[in-house]
């Protein structure tokens, strides 16, 4: 389980920049863990298409939960080093739980972001280099690499027809009201580029963004910069459907 584990982390810190991403707290009851699985795995994308996927992260606090024979040994946490291997135009940014760059203790749900628009498709498979520390006679650290994830890039269909359009399903902003980002959830019925679109109150456009949506729960990040505190409107748009909702922004 270090491999999950520690790969969890991994995959949030590609260049080491910093993330807005919101922990689900779906997970936060569980003991420990990583979302998504490597059978999971990430999602795909669209060449020329914004990309977009998130990680969550459960560190669990005793080592023997990680690696046999450590039963009993306090885990203090997990340092992303470096992951290789993403698609030309994704990067992996992290949620720090801690002073240092992309660590995450125990007992916190944590996440970290792949976003970015792909320039080239194809299947490329993720190496991550994690840090796990913990105590035995002082600090120790634990360096792994890991492979098992993956992301596939197709070609850019967008604005092809389909027989049998993607309809939406439950669409929300996740927080809300919120300060520096949220995330603009909905869930399709099949993968298909969405349009997702923010305007104020007297109807003028502020942002847009096409995605390639994936069948199931996605989310799109948003962060207001510029815009002044108040309630936009953002509308959410699939071949079959759409949806026109509100959210605050609360500095």
């Amino acid at each position: 389980m270090l491999r999950t584990l520690l790969l969890a982390g991994c995959a949030a810190i590609g260049s080491l920049g910093f993330a807005q991403c919101v922990p689900n707290s779906m997970y936060a009851d569980s003991v420990y863990g990583v979302w998504p699985d490597t059978i999971t795995n990430f999602s795909s994308g669209m060449q020329g298409v914004f990309y977009s996927d998130t990680l969550q992260i459960l560190v669990p606090s005793d080592a023997g939960l990680i690696v046999p024979g450590l039963s009993g040994i306090t885990v203090d946490s997990v340092a992303l080093a470096q992951v290789n291997g993403l698609p030309p135009g994704i990067t992996a940014v992290c949620n720090s739980q801690t002073n240092g760059p992309c660590t995450y203790i125990t007992g916190q749900v944590g996440c970290a972001l792949l976003e970015g628009t792909p320039t080239q498709t194809g299947t490329f498979n993720i190496t991550i280099q994690v840090v796990g520390y913990f105590q035995l006679g002082g600090t120790q650290q634990y360096p792994v690499s890991f492979t098992g994830y993956r992301i596939v890039v197709g070609d850019n269909t967008t604005g092809m027809g389909d027989v049998t359009p993607a309809k939406l399903g439950r669409v929300q902003n996740v927080p809300n009201p919120f300060v520096e980002r949220t995330n603009i959830e909905f869930s399709l019925s099949k993968s298909a580029p969405v349009k997702v679109k923010v305007y104020n109150l007297v109807g003028e456009k502020m942002w847009s963004r096409t995605v390639q949506g994936k069948a199931g729960l996605n989310r799109v990040p948003f962060e207001p910069a510029g815009l002044e505190n108040g309630i936009y409107i953002y509308r959410v748009e699939a071949p079959e459907s759409n949806y026109t909702g509100r959210m605050m922004v609360n500095r």
